[in-house]
Protein backbone atom coordinates (compact mmCIF):
# COMPACT_ATOMS: atom_id res chain seq x y z
CA UNK A 1 0.00 0.00 0.00
CA UNK A 2 1.24 3.07 -0.76
CA UNK A 3 -0.18 6.98 0.27
CA UNK A 4 -0.28 9.59 -2.79
CA UNK A 5 1.03 12.68 -2.58
CA UNK A 6 0.28 15.71 -5.46
CA UNK A 7 2.98 16.63 -7.83
CA UNK A 8 4.30 19.24 -6.03
CA UNK A 9 5.01 16.92 -3.39
CA UNK A 10 2.75 18.53 -0.66
CA UNK A 11 0.47 15.69 0.58
CA UNK A 12 -2.90 15.11 -0.35
CA UNK A 13 -4.54 15.48 2.55
CA UNK A 14 -5.45 17.79 5.89
CA UNK A 15 -4.13 21.22 4.80
CA UNK A 16 -4.74 20.84 0.94
CA UNK A 17 -8.18 19.71 1.61
CA UNK A 18 -8.52 23.02 3.93
CA UNK A 19 -7.77 24.84 1.61
CA UNK A 20 -8.84 24.05 -1.84
CA UNK A 21 -12.16 24.85 -3.13
CA UNK A 22 -12.84 20.96 -4.72
CA UNK A 23 -15.64 21.66 -7.87
CA UNK A 24 -18.77 19.19 -7.57
CA UNK A 25 -17.52 17.43 -11.01
CA UNK A 26 -19.77 15.04 -13.42
CA UNK A 27 -17.02 12.31 -12.86
CA UNK A 28 -19.57 10.42 -10.12
CA UNK A 29 -22.97 10.89 -11.90
CA UNK A 30 -25.28 8.83 -10.35
CA UNK A 31 -25.61 6.15 -6.60
CA UNK A 32 -26.71 2.41 -7.12
CA UNK A 33 -27.84 0.18 -4.56
CA UNK A 34 -28.90 -3.34 -4.72
CA UNK A 35 -31.16 -4.18 -0.96
CA UNK A 36 -33.00 -7.26 0.26
CA UNK A 37 -35.06 -5.14 2.28
CA UNK A 38 -32.36 -4.34 5.29
CA UNK A 39 -34.35 -1.32 7.56
CA UNK A 40 -30.78 0.24 7.74
CA UNK A 41 -31.78 1.36 3.55
CA UNK A 42 -33.89 4.04 5.10
CA UNK A 43 -30.97 5.62 7.09
CA UNK A 44 -28.94 5.02 3.76
CA UNK A 45 -31.39 7.15 1.59
CA UNK A 46 -31.85 9.83 4.39
CA UNK A 47 -28.05 10.75 4.46
CA UNK A 48 -28.06 10.96 0.75
CA UNK A 49 -31.15 12.88 0.55
CA UNK A 50 -29.22 15.18 3.13
CA UNK A 51 -25.49 15.34 1.89
CA UNK A 52 -26.30 14.05 -1.90
CA UNK A 53 -29.05 15.67 -2.97
CA UNK A 54 -27.96 16.11 -6.30
CA UNK A 55 -27.16 12.57 -7.49
CA UNK A 56 -30.01 10.27 -8.97
CA UNK A 57 -30.18 7.41 -7.23
CA UNK A 58 -30.37 3.35 -8.69
CA UNK A 59 -31.99 1.02 -5.87
CA UNK A 60 -32.80 -2.71 -6.96
CA UNK A 61 -35.36 -4.19 -4.25
CA UNK A 62 -38.17 -6.86 -4.14
CA UNK A 63 -41.12 -4.99 -1.97
CA UNK A 64 -43.35 -2.40 -3.87
CA UNK A 65 -43.60 -1.29 0.05
CA UNK A 66 -40.34 0.24 0.09
CA UNK A 67 -40.81 1.67 -3.26
CA UNK A 68 -43.58 3.23 -2.00
CA UNK A 69 -41.50 4.62 1.07
CA UNK A 70 -38.71 5.67 -1.61
CA UNK A 71 -40.89 7.46 -3.47
CA UNK A 72 -41.84 9.82 -1.15
CA UNK A 73 -38.37 10.05 0.55
CA UNK A 74 -36.60 11.09 -2.74
CA UNK A 75 -39.61 11.68 -5.06
CA UNK A 76 -40.21 9.88 -8.72
CA UNK A 77 -37.87 12.51 -10.89
CA UNK A 78 -34.29 11.27 -9.08
CA UNK A 79 -35.15 7.58 -8.01
CA UNK A 80 -35.00 4.50 -10.56
CA UNK A 81 -36.17 0.93 -8.99
CA UNK A 82 -35.47 -1.96 -10.70
CA UNK A 83 -37.06 -5.42 -8.97
CA UNK A 84 -34.24 -7.71 -7.41
CA UNK A 85 -34.16 -11.11 -8.78
CA UNK A 86 -30.70 -12.14 -7.56
CA UNK A 87 -29.93 -14.77 -4.90
CA UNK A 88 -26.45 -13.22 -4.09
CA UNK A 89 -24.73 -10.11 -4.09
CA UNK A 90 -23.15 -10.74 -7.07
CA UNK A 91 -25.92 -10.79 -9.48
CA UNK A 92 -28.20 -7.63 -7.74
CA UNK A 93 -25.10 -5.83 -8.38
CA UNK A 94 -24.10 -6.77 -11.98
CA UNK A 95 -27.58 -6.29 -12.94
CA UNK A 96 -28.38 -2.87 -11.57
CA UNK A 97 -25.06 -1.35 -12.19
CA UNK A 98 -25.06 -2.22 -15.58
CA UNK A 99 -28.82 -0.78 -16.00
CA UNK A 100 -27.72 2.63 -14.87
CA UNK A 101 -24.90 2.73 -16.65
CA UNK A 102 -26.69 1.55 -20.19
CA UNK A 103 -29.77 3.82 -19.74
CA UNK A 104 -28.21 6.39 -17.74
CA UNK A 105 -24.83 6.96 -20.45
CA UNK A 106 -23.12 7.61 -16.97
CA UNK A 107 -19.15 7.69 -17.24
CA UNK A 108 -18.53 6.88 -13.87
CA UNK A 109 -20.95 6.00 -10.93
CA UNK A 110 -20.99 4.75 -6.88
CA UNK A 111 -22.05 1.45 -5.70
CA UNK A 112 -23.54 1.44 -2.63
CA UNK A 113 -24.54 -0.97 -0.04
CA UNK A 114 -27.66 -0.66 2.01
CA UNK A 115 -26.20 -0.57 5.42
CA UNK A 116 -24.04 2.58 4.76
CA UNK A 117 -24.35 5.85 5.83
CA UNK A 118 -22.84 9.06 4.24
CA UNK A 119 -21.39 12.15 6.15
CA UNK A 120 -21.69 15.68 5.36
CA UNK A 121 -18.45 15.39 3.24
CA UNK A 122 -18.31 12.06 1.89
CA UNK A 123 -19.60 12.93 -1.87
CA UNK A 124 -17.16 16.30 -2.32
CA UNK A 125 -14.20 14.21 -1.20
CA UNK A 126 -14.41 11.21 -3.28
CA UNK A 127 -15.55 13.22 -6.25
CA UNK A 128 -12.29 14.95 -5.56
CA UNK A 129 -9.97 12.00 -5.19
CA UNK A 130 -11.29 10.50 -8.23
CA UNK A 131 -10.69 13.37 -10.53
CA UNK A 132 -6.90 13.30 -8.53
CA UNK A 133 -5.95 10.04 -9.06
CA UNK A 134 -7.63 9.45 -12.72
CA UNK A 135 -4.90 11.92 -14.13
CA UNK A 136 -2.33 9.56 -13.73
CA UNK A 137 -3.80 6.06 -13.15
CA UNK A 138 -6.08 3.87 -15.01
CA UNK A 139 -8.96 3.36 -11.89
CA UNK A 140 -10.40 0.46 -10.83
CA UNK A 141 -12.45 1.00 -7.83
CA UNK A 142 -11.92 3.98 -5.60
CA UNK A 143 -13.46 3.30 -2.44
CA UNK A 144 -14.50 4.81 1.03
CA UNK A 145 -13.20 4.89 4.31
CA UNK A 146 -15.64 2.96 6.63
CA UNK A 147 -15.41 2.01 10.42
CA UNK A 148 -16.75 -1.89 9.43
CA UNK A 149 -14.53 -2.95 6.08
CA UNK A 150 -10.91 -4.81 5.04
CA UNK A 151 -8.00 -3.92 6.77
CA UNK A 152 -6.99 -0.92 4.24
CA UNK A 153 -9.80 1.02 4.39
CA UNK A 154 -10.58 0.41 8.39
CA UNK A 155 -10.30 3.42 10.42
CA UNK A 156 -9.94 1.79 13.57
CA UNK A 157 -6.64 -0.25 11.62
CA UNK A 158 -3.43 2.79 11.72
CA UNK A 159 -0.33 2.74 9.23
CA UNK A 160 3.01 2.24 9.92
CA UNK A 161 4.14 5.41 12.52
CA UNK A 162 0.74 7.17 12.38
CA UNK A 163 -0.47 9.82 14.50
CA UNK A 164 -3.69 10.56 15.95
CA UNK A 165 -4.20 14.08 15.45
CA UNK A 166 -7.46 15.76 15.72
CA UNK A 167 -10.06 12.61 16.21
CA UNK A 168 -8.67 10.59 13.44
CA UNK A 169 -5.75 9.51 12.24
CA UNK A 170 -3.06 11.31 9.93
CA UNK A 171 -3.56 8.73 7.32
CA UNK A 172 -7.07 8.85 7.05
CA UNK A 173 -6.09 12.41 5.66
CA UNK A 174 -4.57 10.43 2.41
CA UNK A 175 -5.50 8.70 -1.15
CA UNK A 176 -4.28 5.12 -0.47
CA UNK A 177 -3.65 2.45 -3.33
CA UNK A 178 -4.53 -0.96 -2.56
CA UNK A 179 -5.36 -4.41 -3.72
CA UNK A 180 -8.17 -4.86 -2.91
CA UNK A 181 -11.70 -2.83 -2.10
CA UNK A 182 -14.64 -3.85 -0.57
CA UNK A 183 -17.38 -1.26 -2.79
CA UNK A 184 -19.29 -1.06 0.55
CA UNK A 185 -19.73 2.56 -0.88
CA UNK A 186 -17.25 2.97 -4.00
CA UNK A 187 -16.54 4.30 -7.58
CA UNK A 188 -15.93 2.82 -10.64
CA UNK A 189 -16.15 3.77 -14.44
CA UNK A 190 -17.52 2.42 -17.30
CA UNK A 191 -14.78 1.37 -18.97
CA UNK A 192 -13.58 -0.62 -16.08
CA UNK A 193 -17.37 -2.00 -15.43
CA UNK A 194 -17.31 -3.62 -18.83
CA UNK A 195 -13.39 -5.00 -18.03
CA UNK A 196 -14.47 -7.11 -15.13
CA UNK A 197 -17.72 -7.82 -13.44
CA UNK A 198 -18.86 -9.63 -10.29
CA UNK A 199 -18.72 -13.11 -9.45
CA UNK A 200 -22.34 -14.88 -8.66
CA UNK A 201 -21.46 -15.20 -4.88
CA UNK A 202 -21.57 -13.23 -1.86
CA UNK A 203 -18.57 -13.59 -0.03
CA UNK A 204 -15.31 -13.06 -2.07
CA UNK A 205 -16.87 -11.32 -4.90
CA UNK A 206 -15.00 -7.92 -4.00
CA UNK A 207 -11.14 -10.06 -3.89
CA UNK A 208 -12.18 -11.75 -7.56
CA UNK A 209 -13.64 -8.63 -9.45
CA UNK A 210 -10.32 -6.07 -7.85
CA UNK A 211 -8.61 -9.30 -8.97
CA UNK A 212 -9.70 -9.60 -12.62
CA UNK A 213 -9.57 -5.36 -13.06
CA UNK A 214 -5.82 -5.50 -11.32
CA UNK A 215 -4.92 -8.32 -14.44
CA UNK A 216 -6.53 -5.77 -16.68
CA UNK A 217 -4.32 -2.81 -15.64
CA UNK A 218 -6.72 -0.93 -13.43
CA UNK A 219 -5.56 0.03 -9.90
CA UNK A 220 -7.34 0.57 -6.78
CA UNK A 221 -7.65 3.24 -4.11
CA UNK A 222 -8.95 4.33 -0.88
CA UNK A 223 -10.57 7.78 -0.86
CA UNK A 224 -10.44 10.29 2.18
CA UNK A 225 -14.22 10.11 2.18
CA UNK A 226 -15.92 8.23 5.00
CA UNK A 227 -19.12 6.36 5.38
CA UNK A 228 -20.55 4.42 8.58
CA UNK A 229 -20.97 0.70 7.88
CA UNK A 230 -23.69 -1.03 10.05
CA UNK A 231 -21.81 -4.67 8.66
CA UNK A 232 -23.07 -7.72 7.86
CA UNK A 233 -27.05 -6.60 7.58
CA UNK A 234 -27.84 -8.56 4.19
CA UNK A 235 -25.60 -12.17 4.59
CA UNK A 236 -25.47 -12.16 8.68
CA UNK A 237 -22.59 -12.84 10.27
CA UNK A 238 -21.95 -16.45 10.32
CA UNK A 239 -18.73 -15.95 8.41
CA UNK A 240 -17.90 -19.99 8.94
CA UNK A 241 -21.25 -20.22 6.83
CA UNK A 242 -20.55 -17.05 4.38
CA UNK A 243 -17.04 -18.60 3.67
CA UNK A 244 -18.49 -22.14 2.96
CA UNK A 245 -21.40 -20.83 0.53
CA UNK A 246 -19.28 -19.67 -2.99
CA UNK A 247 -17.20 -22.65 -2.54
CA UNK A 248 -18.54 -24.90 -5.05
CA UNK A 249 -18.98 -21.99 -7.35
CA UNK A 250 -15.98 -20.50 -7.09
CA UNK A 251 -14.21 -24.19 -7.67
CA UNK A 252 -16.45 -24.88 -10.76
CA UNK A 253 -16.12 -21.08 -12.25
CA UNK A 254 -13.29 -20.02 -10.82
CA UNK A 255 -10.44 -22.36 -10.41
CA UNK A 256 -7.90 -20.08 -10.80
CA UNK A 257 -8.99 -18.13 -7.43
CA UNK A 258 -9.82 -21.35 -4.98
CA UNK A 259 -6.81 -21.91 -3.57
CA UNK A 260 -6.08 -18.19 -2.72
CA UNK A 261 -9.56 -18.43 -0.16
CA UNK A 262 -9.75 -21.96 0.49
CA UNK A 263 -6.05 -23.20 0.07
CA UNK A 264 -5.46 -27.48 -1.09
CA UNK A 265 -8.47 -28.56 0.56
Amino acid sequence: MRLLVMTEGKPFGAKDAASTNFIYGDNLQAIVIATVGSPSIHVLLESITQYARDLPVYISANSLELWGEVRKRLGNDRVIFRPNTASNFGDAYNAIVSYAFNTGHYDSLIIANDDVVLSPDTIEKMQADYKYVGREFKVGFLGARSDYVLPAQNIRVAEEDDVFSALKWESELHIKMTDVIAPIFAAISKEAWETAQFPSTNWYSDNIICHDLGKAGYFHFVSRGYVHHAGSQTVGSDFAKCHEEPREWIKTNRPDMYEVFYGNT
